[in-house]
């Protein structure tokens, strides 16, 4: 009786879902911290704050000081990680563009958005701050999920430079250039 049980039982936990615990979300960001820095991107992790997320590093493509995306992961993320982006205006832009009819600016959000969505990103825009996410649920011990991760950071590292040339795009319609 006892040994068809555990029988039962083994057979039971062998079909349920894995679910990320503390120790293998820990291991599974120092995983892909380590993927990333394989191939030379720089990582800035920042130390564990109060009420701050639970595991936070910025990430910088190689030959990049400036622009960077974020690895996140907060307690309501119990079995994923974010990556994230945000790119503001400068103080001149985000002044210009408040100045600029509604529907002028919705067009530049629909343009992001247009340009973002196929590469399975989330844009959002508020206080003149764009932000694009990506949520991953992964699994480290496999290849696809390799894959998985470095096509969604290829992603998100092109949509650094997507936004800055739409941006410039964008501007440039508004004030088409005089030929001389």
């Amino acid at each position: 009786m006892i040994h068809i049980t555990i029988f039962h039982l083994l057979k039971y936990w062998t079909l349920l879902p894995l679910v990320m615990t503390d120790s293998n979300k820990e291991h599974v960001y120092r995983t892909m911290l380590q993927w990333l820095k394989d191939y030379n991107y720089s990582i800035n992790e920042e130390s564990k704050i109060e009420n701050g997320p639970q595991y936070y590093a910025k990430v910088f493509p190689p030959n990049e000081a400036i622009k960077f995306f974020e690895i996140v992961s907060e307690e309501e993320y119990r079995d994923g990680f974010l990556l994230r982006m945000r790119v503001a205006f400068t103080p001149k832009d985000r002044t210009d563009f408040e100045h600029l009819k509604e529907e002028v600016q919705n067009s530049l959000f629909i343009r992001m958005h247009k340009i973002l969505s196929p590469i399975r990103l989330l844009c959002k825009i508020e206080n003149a701050v764009i932000s694009v996410e990506k949520y991953l649920f992964i699994d480290v011990g496999s290849i696809t999920c390799k894959q998985y991760f470095w096509d969604s950071v290829i992603e998100m590292s092109n949509a650094m430079y997507l936004i800055e040339l739409t941006f410039y795009e964008f501007i440039d319609d508004l004030f088409p250039k005089k030929k001389k």
